[in-house]
């Protein structure tokens, strides 16, 4: 699979789309804050649904992939069009992470089931090759506004 564009990556970003400041400090309540925010925002017809479904997916095994990052995932016909949301925990939540250390920053990646599965899977790779650079996932536990994310996203690699 090829490598997105950067421009493409942020084109998934929009700030009603980020919250820099989760409330949330444990795991359902993590997920349940950021469906409510797509939910708000009119990305989601059926939240409790898709909370469930995120659930459902956790219990397969946790998104938390370690590095202080978690992806939480899903495809649904609830999902209205492919939505990214970023969220950051400054103090980090225990999501059951593999390298049982808390998670700070959280990609939550939702796609229609019917369509768009090559950007989805394009979206999360690109993504999780992004935190393995040590400055880029330095400076994301660090962003406070959107402005810095979409920076920090555009910067060429170190």
């Amino acid at each position: 699979m090829k490598s997105m564009e950067a421009s493409k990556l942020i084109s998934f970003f929009e700030e009603d789309f980020c919250i820099f400041h989760l409330r949330s400090r444990k795991k359902m309540s993590v997920l349940t804050e950021m469906v409510h925010h797509l939910a708000l925002n009119n990305r989601i017809s059926d939240e409790q649904f898709i909370i469930e479904m995120l659930k459902n997916r956790e219990s397969l095994g946790s998104t938390g992939l370690g590095n202080g990052v978690a992806f939480p995932h899903g495809r649904s016909l609830a999902i209205k069009e492919l939505s990214v949301l970023f969220a950051r925990s400054a103090s980090g939540v225990d999501f059951d992470a593999l390298d049982g250390k808390t998670t700070k920053l959280f990609f939550l990646i939702l796609a229609p089931s019917d369509k768009g599965s090559d950007t989805y899977l394009a979206i999360l790779s690109e993504l999780i090759g992004l935190i393995q650079k040590p400055a880029k996932l330095k400076s994301l536990y660090e962003v406070t506004d959107f402005p810095s994310l979409v920076k920090i996203l555009e910067e060429k690699d170190q």
